[in-house]
Protein backbone atom coordinates (compact mmCIF):
# COMPACT_ATOMS: atom_id res chain seq x y z
CA UNK A 1 0.00 0.00 0.00
CA UNK A 2 2.79 2.45 0.93
CA UNK A 3 4.70 1.71 -2.31
CA UNK A 4 1.50 2.32 -4.28
CA UNK A 5 0.94 5.69 -2.58
CA UNK A 6 4.53 6.80 -3.19
CA UNK A 7 4.31 5.76 -6.85
CA UNK A 8 1.11 7.79 -7.23
CA UNK A 9 2.84 10.89 -5.84
CA UNK A 10 5.79 10.41 -8.20
CA UNK A 11 3.39 9.97 -11.12
CA UNK A 12 1.64 13.16 -10.05
CA UNK A 13 4.91 15.09 -10.38
CA UNK A 14 5.51 13.56 -13.81
CA UNK A 15 1.99 14.51 -14.91
CA UNK A 16 2.62 18.06 -13.65
CA UNK A 17 5.78 18.14 -15.75
CA UNK A 18 3.86 17.04 -18.86
CA UNK A 19 1.12 19.61 -18.27
CA UNK A 20 3.73 22.33 -17.97
CA UNK A 21 5.25 21.18 -21.24
CA UNK A 22 1.81 21.34 -22.91
CA UNK A 23 1.41 24.94 -21.78
CA UNK A 24 4.60 25.83 -23.55
CA UNK A 25 3.40 24.11 -26.73
CA UNK A 26 0.65 26.72 -27.21
CA UNK A 27 1.03 29.66 -29.55
CA UNK A 28 1.41 32.25 -26.80
CA UNK A 29 3.71 35.21 -27.50
CA UNK A 30 5.63 34.46 -24.26
CA UNK A 31 6.08 30.72 -24.94
CA UNK A 32 9.42 29.04 -24.27
CA UNK A 33 10.94 25.99 -25.82
CA UNK A 34 10.57 22.78 -23.79
CA UNK A 35 14.33 22.62 -23.36
CA UNK A 36 14.33 25.97 -21.57
CA UNK A 37 12.58 25.07 -18.30
CA UNK A 38 13.54 23.15 -15.17
CA UNK A 39 10.87 21.50 -13.00
CA UNK A 40 11.55 22.32 -9.33
CA UNK A 41 10.46 19.62 -6.85
CA UNK A 42 11.86 21.15 -3.67
CA UNK A 43 13.01 24.56 -2.45
CA UNK A 44 15.40 25.33 0.40
CA UNK A 45 16.21 28.63 2.10
CA UNK A 46 19.06 29.29 4.52
CA UNK A 47 21.40 32.10 5.53
CA UNK A 48 25.17 32.41 5.34
CA UNK A 49 27.35 33.66 8.20
CA UNK A 50 27.61 37.06 6.53
CA UNK A 51 23.83 37.37 6.19
CA UNK A 52 23.19 36.39 2.59
CA UNK A 53 20.30 34.18 1.48
CA UNK A 54 21.13 30.67 0.22
CA UNK A 55 18.54 29.40 -2.24
CA UNK A 56 18.63 25.65 -2.92
CA UNK A 57 16.52 23.95 -5.58
CA UNK A 58 15.96 20.28 -6.30
CA UNK A 59 15.30 19.93 -10.01
CA UNK A 60 13.60 16.96 -11.68
CA UNK A 61 14.81 15.32 -14.86
CA UNK A 62 11.49 13.91 -16.16
CA UNK A 63 13.03 11.43 -18.62
CA UNK A 64 15.32 10.04 -15.91
CA UNK A 65 12.46 9.74 -13.41
CA UNK A 66 10.35 7.85 -15.94
CA UNK A 67 13.30 5.56 -16.68
CA UNK A 68 13.88 4.91 -12.96
CA UNK A 69 10.18 4.24 -12.28
CA UNK A 70 9.95 1.75 -15.14
CA UNK A 71 13.20 0.00 -14.18
CA UNK A 72 14.88 0.78 -17.49
CA UNK A 73 18.39 1.99 -18.00
CA UNK A 74 21.88 0.69 -17.39
CA UNK A 75 24.73 1.58 -15.07
CA UNK A 76 25.22 4.95 -16.76
CA UNK A 77 21.62 5.93 -16.11
CA UNK A 78 21.00 9.64 -15.59
CA UNK A 79 20.11 10.76 -12.06
CA UNK A 80 16.41 11.63 -11.70
CA UNK A 81 17.10 14.85 -9.76
CA UNK A 82 19.92 17.24 -9.03
CA UNK A 83 20.38 20.03 -6.46
CA UNK A 84 21.93 23.47 -6.93
CA UNK A 85 22.25 26.49 -4.69
CA UNK A 86 23.03 30.20 -5.04
CA UNK A 87 23.72 33.05 -2.60
CA UNK A 88 21.94 36.37 -2.97
CA UNK A 89 21.15 39.52 -1.01
CA UNK A 90 17.42 38.68 -1.13
CA UNK A 91 15.32 35.68 -2.13
CA UNK A 92 14.37 37.33 -5.42
CA UNK A 93 18.03 38.09 -6.10
CA UNK A 94 18.93 34.43 -5.47
CA UNK A 95 16.05 33.18 -7.67
CA UNK A 96 17.36 35.21 -10.60
CA UNK A 97 20.99 34.56 -9.74
CA UNK A 98 20.65 30.77 -9.75
CA UNK A 99 20.12 30.98 -13.50
CA UNK A 100 23.87 31.53 -13.72
CA UNK A 101 24.46 27.94 -12.56
CA UNK A 102 21.29 26.33 -13.94
CA UNK A 103 20.84 26.59 -17.69
CA UNK A 104 17.03 26.64 -17.74
CA UNK A 105 14.29 28.86 -16.38
CA UNK A 106 12.91 27.59 -13.07
CA UNK A 107 9.29 26.44 -12.83
CA UNK A 108 8.38 26.58 -9.11
CA UNK A 109 4.69 25.68 -9.36
CA UNK A 110 5.43 21.95 -9.00
CA UNK A 111 7.51 22.29 -5.79
CA UNK A 112 6.38 19.84 -3.09
CA UNK A 113 8.28 21.15 -0.04
CA UNK A 114 9.94 24.33 1.18
CA UNK A 115 12.69 23.59 3.72
CA UNK A 116 13.98 26.42 5.92
CA UNK A 117 17.48 26.18 7.36
CA UNK A 118 18.08 26.49 11.10
CA UNK A 119 20.28 29.58 10.84
CA UNK A 120 17.70 31.43 8.77
CA UNK A 121 14.95 30.37 11.18
CA UNK A 122 16.94 31.81 14.09
CA UNK A 123 17.31 35.14 12.30
CA UNK A 124 13.62 35.29 11.35
CA UNK A 125 11.56 34.04 8.42
CA UNK A 126 8.86 36.67 8.00
CA UNK A 127 10.84 38.86 5.59
CA UNK A 128 12.09 36.03 3.39
CA UNK A 129 8.58 34.60 3.01
CA UNK A 130 7.44 37.91 1.54
CA UNK A 131 8.65 36.85 -1.91
CA UNK A 132 6.63 33.61 -1.83
CA UNK A 133 3.50 35.50 -0.83
CA UNK A 134 3.82 38.03 -3.66
CA UNK A 135 4.87 35.71 -6.48
CA UNK A 136 2.02 33.87 -8.23
CA UNK A 137 4.29 31.05 -9.45
CA UNK A 138 4.30 29.28 -6.09
CA UNK A 139 1.70 26.79 -4.85
CA UNK A 140 0.17 28.01 -1.58
CA UNK A 141 -0.33 24.38 -0.54
CA UNK A 142 3.40 23.61 -0.56
CA UNK A 143 4.54 21.98 2.72
CA UNK A 144 6.95 23.97 4.89
CA UNK A 145 9.50 22.34 7.21
CA UNK A 146 12.38 23.58 9.33
CA UNK A 147 15.65 21.63 9.09
CA UNK A 148 17.15 20.59 12.42
CA UNK A 149 20.88 19.72 12.69
CA UNK A 150 21.17 19.71 8.90
CA UNK A 151 20.77 22.01 5.88
CA UNK A 152 18.36 22.07 2.94
CA UNK A 153 21.22 21.18 0.58
CA UNK A 154 22.19 18.10 2.63
CA UNK A 155 18.58 16.92 2.52
CA UNK A 156 18.12 17.55 -1.21
CA UNK A 157 21.39 15.83 -2.08
CA UNK A 158 20.24 12.70 -0.29
CA UNK A 159 19.67 9.67 -2.53
CA UNK A 160 16.81 7.55 -1.26
CA UNK A 161 15.71 4.19 -2.59
CA UNK A 162 12.13 4.83 -1.45
CA UNK A 163 11.31 7.31 -4.20
CA UNK A 164 13.11 8.62 -7.25
CA UNK A 165 12.36 12.20 -6.16
CA UNK A 166 13.44 12.93 -2.54
CA UNK A 167 11.05 15.90 -2.26
CA UNK A 168 8.11 13.60 -3.07
CA UNK A 169 9.37 11.17 -0.42
CA UNK A 170 9.56 14.00 2.13
CA UNK A 171 6.09 15.22 1.14
CA UNK A 172 4.75 11.71 1.76
CA UNK A 173 6.22 11.45 5.26
CA UNK A 174 4.54 14.73 6.21
CA UNK A 175 1.28 13.68 4.57
CA UNK A 176 1.30 10.57 6.76
CA UNK A 177 1.03 12.76 9.85
CA UNK A 178 -2.72 12.13 9.96
CA UNK A 179 -2.01 8.56 11.07
CA UNK A 180 0.86 9.51 13.41
CA UNK A 181 0.10 12.79 15.11
CA UNK A 182 3.78 13.54 15.79
CA UNK A 183 4.48 16.38 13.34
CA UNK A 184 2.57 19.48 12.37
CA UNK A 185 1.56 19.59 8.72
CA UNK A 186 2.10 23.22 7.70
CA UNK A 187 1.23 24.60 4.28
CA UNK A 188 2.32 28.03 3.05
CA UNK A 189 -1.25 29.35 3.11
CA UNK A 190 -1.67 28.19 6.75
CA UNK A 191 1.56 29.88 7.79
CA UNK A 192 0.54 33.14 6.14
CA UNK A 193 -2.71 33.11 8.13
CA UNK A 194 -0.91 32.36 11.40
CA UNK A 195 1.59 35.16 10.80
CA UNK A 196 -1.14 37.72 10.06
CA UNK A 197 -2.10 38.23 13.74
CA UNK A 198 0.29 39.42 16.45
CA UNK A 199 -1.66 37.76 19.29
CA UNK A 200 -0.53 34.25 18.29
CA UNK A 201 2.90 32.79 17.66
CA UNK A 202 3.36 29.91 15.22
CA UNK A 203 5.02 26.52 14.94
CA UNK A 204 6.28 24.60 11.89
CA UNK A 205 7.00 20.90 11.47
CA UNK A 206 10.67 19.88 11.67
CA UNK A 207 12.80 17.58 9.51
CA UNK A 208 16.08 15.84 10.34
CA UNK A 209 18.28 13.29 8.60
CA UNK A 210 17.92 9.73 9.91
CA UNK A 211 20.87 8.20 8.09
CA UNK A 212 22.34 8.57 4.62
CA UNK A 213 19.13 7.66 2.78
CA UNK A 214 16.32 8.58 5.18
CA UNK A 215 14.71 11.62 6.74
CA UNK A 216 12.56 11.91 9.84
CA UNK A 217 9.69 14.38 10.01
CA UNK A 218 8.76 14.54 13.69
CA UNK A 219 8.35 17.33 16.19
CA UNK A 220 7.89 21.06 15.61
CA UNK A 221 9.98 24.20 15.54
CA UNK A 222 8.55 26.82 17.93
CA UNK A 223 8.77 30.47 16.88
CA UNK A 224 8.54 33.69 18.84
CA UNK A 225 8.15 37.00 16.97
CA UNK A 226 9.03 35.26 13.73
CA UNK A 227 12.28 33.75 15.02
CA UNK A 228 13.10 30.18 16.03
CA UNK A 229 12.80 29.84 19.81
CA UNK A 230 13.34 26.08 20.15
CA UNK A 231 12.06 22.60 19.40
CA UNK A 232 9.44 20.21 20.76
CA UNK A 233 9.88 16.43 20.56
CA UNK A 234 7.33 13.99 19.18
CA UNK A 235 5.43 13.59 22.47
CA UNK A 236 5.25 17.32 23.22
CA UNK A 237 4.19 17.85 19.62
CA UNK A 238 1.39 15.33 20.01
CA UNK A 239 0.22 17.09 23.17
CA UNK A 240 0.21 20.38 21.28
CA UNK A 241 -1.80 18.86 18.42
CA UNK A 242 -4.33 17.33 20.85
CA UNK A 243 -4.96 20.77 22.33
CA UNK A 244 -5.21 22.35 18.87
CA UNK A 245 -7.78 19.76 17.70
CA UNK A 246 -5.36 18.52 15.01
CA UNK A 247 -5.23 14.82 15.95
CA UNK A 248 -7.11 12.55 13.57
CA UNK A 249 -5.35 9.33 14.46
CA UNK A 250 -2.51 8.30 16.80
CA UNK A 251 -1.17 5.42 18.87
CA UNK A 252 -0.81 6.01 22.62
CA UNK A 253 0.99 3.38 24.74
CA UNK A 254 -0.45 3.21 28.25
CA UNK A 255 0.90 1.16 31.19
CA UNK A 256 -0.97 -2.04 32.12
CA UNK A 257 0.51 -3.82 35.12
CA UNK A 258 3.92 -5.01 34.02
CA UNK A 259 3.09 -4.48 30.35
CA UNK A 260 1.52 -1.96 27.99
CA UNK A 261 -1.60 -1.48 25.92
CA UNK A 262 -1.40 0.28 22.56
CA UNK A 263 -4.48 2.47 22.19
CA UNK A 264 -5.50 3.77 18.76
CA UNK A 265 -7.10 7.20 18.86
CA UNK A 266 -10.11 7.06 16.55
CA UNK A 267 -11.62 10.49 17.24
CA UNK A 268 -10.43 13.49 19.18
CA UNK A 269 -11.79 16.91 20.01
CA UNK A 270 -9.59 19.59 21.54
CA UNK A 271 -10.54 23.06 22.73
CA UNK A 272 -8.73 25.83 24.58
CA UNK A 273 -10.25 28.47 26.85
CA UNK A 274 -9.33 30.63 29.83
CA UNK A 275 -10.58 31.22 33.35
CA UNK A 276 -11.16 34.59 35.03
CA UNK A 277 -11.29 35.37 38.73
CA UNK A 278 -12.44 38.80 39.95
CA UNK A 279 -11.92 40.30 36.51
CA UNK A 280 -8.37 39.01 36.13
CA UNK A 281 -7.13 36.13 34.04
CA UNK A 282 -6.33 33.28 36.42
CA UNK A 283 -5.71 30.12 34.35
CA UNK A 284 -5.34 28.61 30.89
CA UNK A 285 -7.64 25.67 30.18
CA UNK A 286 -7.33 22.80 27.71
CA UNK A 287 -10.24 20.37 27.29
CA UNK A 288 -9.78 17.23 25.21
CA UNK A 289 -12.16 14.35 24.56
CA UNK A 290 -10.90 11.21 22.83
CA UNK A 291 -12.34 7.89 21.72
CA UNK A 292 -9.95 4.98 21.32
CA UNK A 293 -9.74 1.27 20.52
CA UNK A 294 -7.38 -1.31 21.94
CA UNK A 295 -4.84 -2.10 19.24
CA UNK A 296 -2.45 -4.35 21.17
CA UNK A 297 -2.34 -5.76 24.69
CA UNK A 298 0.92 -6.75 26.30
CA UNK A 299 0.19 -7.62 29.90
CA UNK A 300 -1.98 -9.74 32.20
CA UNK A 301 -5.67 -9.84 33.02
CA UNK A 302 -8.87 -9.48 31.04
CA UNK A 303 -10.35 -6.28 29.65
CA UNK A 304 -14.08 -6.96 29.61
CA UNK A 305 -14.84 -5.98 33.24
CA UNK A 306 -16.08 -2.45 34.03
CA UNK A 307 -13.23 -1.93 36.49
CA UNK A 308 -10.56 -2.85 33.94
CA UNK A 309 -12.10 -0.57 31.31
CA UNK A 310 -12.31 2.29 33.79
CA UNK A 311 -8.63 1.88 34.69
CA UNK A 312 -7.72 1.72 31.00
CA UNK A 313 -9.58 4.94 30.22
CA UNK A 314 -8.04 6.61 33.25
CA UNK A 315 -4.52 5.59 32.17
CA UNK A 316 -5.11 6.79 28.61
CA UNK A 317 -6.43 10.12 29.81
CA UNK A 318 -3.44 10.54 32.10
CA UNK A 319 -0.94 9.88 29.28
CA UNK A 320 -2.60 12.44 27.03
CA UNK A 321 -2.87 14.95 29.87
CA UNK A 322 0.84 14.54 30.57
CA UNK A 323 1.79 15.22 26.95
CA UNK A 324 -0.42 18.33 26.76
CA UNK A 325 0.95 19.66 30.04
CA UNK A 326 4.54 19.13 28.87
CA UNK A 327 3.81 21.03 25.66
CA UNK A 328 2.15 24.01 27.33
CA UNK A 329 4.74 24.32 30.09
CA UNK A 330 7.64 24.11 27.64
CA UNK A 331 6.25 26.91 25.50
CA UNK A 332 5.57 28.93 28.65
CA UNK A 333 8.77 28.46 30.65
CA UNK A 334 11.42 27.84 27.99
CA UNK A 335 10.21 29.61 24.84
CA UNK A 336 7.69 32.21 26.05
CA UNK A 337 5.68 31.58 22.89
CA UNK A 338 1.90 31.25 22.73
CA UNK A 339 1.63 28.82 19.80
CA UNK A 340 -1.66 27.55 21.24
CA UNK A 341 -3.48 30.80 20.54
CA UNK A 342 -4.70 31.59 24.04
CA UNK A 343 -4.11 35.25 23.17
CA UNK A 344 -6.41 34.94 20.15
CA UNK A 345 -9.07 33.43 22.39
CA UNK A 346 -8.79 36.29 24.91
CA UNK A 347 -8.88 38.92 22.15
CA UNK A 348 -12.05 37.38 20.68
CA UNK A 349 -14.06 36.64 23.84
CA UNK A 350 -12.60 39.14 26.35
CA UNK A 351 -11.72 42.21 24.25
CA UNK A 352 -11.79 44.63 27.18
CA UNK A 353 -9.18 42.64 29.08
CA UNK A 354 -7.13 42.06 25.91
CA UNK A 355 -6.90 45.79 25.26
CA UNK A 356 -4.88 46.31 28.44
CA UNK A 357 -2.99 43.00 28.33
CA UNK A 358 -1.92 42.64 24.69
CA UNK A 359 1.41 44.47 25.04
CA UNK A 360 2.55 42.19 27.85
CA UNK A 361 0.70 39.10 26.71
CA UNK A 362 3.66 36.75 26.37
CA UNK A 363 4.84 37.63 29.88
CA UNK A 364 1.31 37.07 31.24
CA UNK A 365 0.99 33.82 29.29
CA UNK A 366 4.25 32.50 30.71
CA UNK A 367 3.12 32.89 34.33
CA UNK A 368 -0.41 31.50 34.18
CA UNK A 369 -1.21 28.03 35.54
CA UNK A 370 -2.63 25.53 33.07
CA UNK A 371 -5.58 23.22 33.71
CA UNK A 372 -5.79 20.18 31.41
CA UNK A 373 -8.93 18.05 31.36
CA UNK A 374 -8.97 14.85 29.30
CA UNK A 375 -12.06 12.67 28.91
CA UNK A 376 -10.94 9.35 27.41
CA UNK A 377 -13.32 6.60 26.29
CA UNK A 378 -12.38 3.07 25.23
CA UNK A 379 -14.92 2.00 22.62
CA UNK A 380 -13.64 -1.37 21.44
CA UNK A 381 -11.22 -3.85 22.95
CA UNK A 382 -11.30 -6.35 20.08
CA UNK A 383 -12.32 -9.99 19.92
CA UNK A 384 -9.59 -11.20 22.28
CA UNK A 385 -10.31 -10.02 25.83
CA UNK A 386 -6.98 -11.07 27.35
CA UNK A 387 -3.41 -11.20 26.04
CA UNK A 388 -2.32 -14.28 24.13
CA UNK A 389 -0.38 -16.60 26.41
Amino acid sequence: MMCRKIKKRTDRVLIACLLVFLLFLTGCWSRRDLTEISIVAGIGLDRTEDGKIILTVQVVEPAAVQSTASGKGGSAQQKPVFAESYEGETVYDAVRGILSVVDKKMFFGSAQVLIIGERLAQDGIEEVLDYFIRDHDFDYEIYILVAKDTTPMEIFEMETDIDAIPSVYIYGTVDNTESRGTVKKTMLIDLIKEMSGNEKQFAIGSITKAGEMRVKTEGVAVFRDGKLAGWMDRYETRGYLFAMDKIKNAIINVPAGNGKIAMEIMRSKGKISVEFNNGELSALIVNVKVYANVGEYKGKGRLETPDSLYELEKALGEEIRKEITMAVEKTQKEYCSDIFGFGSYVRKYHPRYWKKAKRDWLAIFSELPVIVNVDAKAERVGIVMSPIE
